[in-house]
């Protein structure tokens, strides 16, 4: 079985790549999320901001409270979801169905949409980091233990 990351180069280019990611995703957040959120979720939304911001992206709890931000857009997605029913009764169609439906999203579902997903792609990424480390620690301990 290979790994998919097999040098520390490419770990650390990784989490080099989401110092960037979280400058984006705090743009993201303060632009397109504090003032479409519940009053809750918008007061951990400011702290994650500010570690975003500080560079503090590795510290214990960002996972938690990415994950935790997620939820609340994808809810709120959600929510801002509706459907559009067309229909096409003219003889020309010659298909067999008369009406068709197409996911929409308003407009502030869209802007949340967005930053959802530089949010996703930033958990993604620190998580990926996180278990690699993660992993070479134990196979530290074990290789001294053998």
């Amino acid at each position: 079985m290979e790994l998919p990351i097999n040098s520390t180069d490419k770990i650390t280019a990784m989490a080099a790549s989401c110092f960037p990611l979280a400058r984006t995703a705090a743009t993201g957040i303060e632009q397109d999320v504090l003032d479409l959120v519940p009053h809750g979720p918008k007061q951990e939304a400011r702290k994650l901001v500010a570690l975003l911001r500080a560079g503090k992206i590795f510290d214990k709890g960002i996972l938690a409270m990415l994950h935790e931000l997620v939820g609340v857009l994808d809810a709120e997605v959600a929510e801002g979801t509706y459907e559009t029913t067309f229909y096409d009764h003219s003889p020309e169609n010659v298909s067999n169905e008369t009406s068709w439906s197409n996911k929409r999203l308003t407009p502030e579902a869209d802007r949340l949409a967005n930053a959802l997903a530089v949010l996703i792609e930033l958990y993604a990424t620190l998580s990926t980091v996180h278990d690699y480390l993660r992993a070479e620690k134990v196979l530290e301990g074990l290789r001294s233990a053998a």
